[in-house]
């Protein structure tokens, strides 16, 4: 876990200023700015994987001491949100990582940490390897019928896991709720898949 995020913090006035204007040169140093102080939390490699109306996010890669004293590669996704924006649309972010944090499969990359540092949120969990089915879709065209019935039983397993999931003792079903082909990413070495982006999740209504 990366234990120093709660340092990680964008002062107000720059991100309001950088992240509130697409003028290319402002994006640039703002990224600049990111990149350098996930580089002082220990990350290398990093990218900008994403940027909506609601946030960006930034992936990097950690290295890390295994207990065989072998040195490994961990990469995270840092999601923040943008802090100009309404606070009930910023708490979308927390809640994000609420219902992350409660499912625990395989094929999810897990949570990692959520922290509110003054009016900035940032979440970070693992980076599911691989390109998102819309790429590989578009790199490939059609896939063939044997891998998409190999991703559509990944599917299905998360799915029942899902449904099955239970809170105190009483089932509590979650809802992906944006299940579509740029939300599920395929390693192509394994044809393993990673399903992602929770920020439309919540708990199924069953009465």
């Amino acid at each position: 876990m990366p234990a120093n995020i709660k340092h990680f913090y964008i002062p107000d006035e720059q991100s309001i200023y950088l992240l509130s204007h697409s003028d290319a040169k402002k994006l640039k140093d703002w990224f600049k700015l990111c990149t350098e102080q996930l580089e002082l939390l220990g990350y290398h490699n990093i990218e900008l994987i994403g940027k909506g109306a609601f946030g960006f996010a930034f992936a990097g890669k950690l290295a890390k001491q295994s207990p065989a004293h072998q040195s490994q590669q961990e990469e995270h996704v840092f999601k923040f949100s943008r802090i100009n924006l309404p606070q009930h649309v910023q708490d979308r972010l927390e809640e994000e990582a609420y219902m992350l944090g409660l499912v625990k499969h395989a094929f999810v990359p897990k949570l990692i940490e959520y922290q509110r540092i003054k009016k900035q949120s940032v979440l970070v969990m693992d980076r599911a390897k691989g390109q998102d089915l819309e790429k590989v879709s578009l790199k490939y065209g059609p896939l063939s019928v044997p891998l998409v019935m190999t991703i559509a039983a990944q599917l299905a397993d998360i799915l029942l896991s899902l449904r099955q999931h239970q809170q105190n003792g009483q089932n509590k079903p979650i809802v992906h709720g944006d299940i579509k082909p740029s939300n599920v990413v395929l390693d192509e070495t394994t044809n393993t898949i990673g399903l992602i982006d929770w920020g439309s999740s919540a708990f199924a209504q069953i009465d």
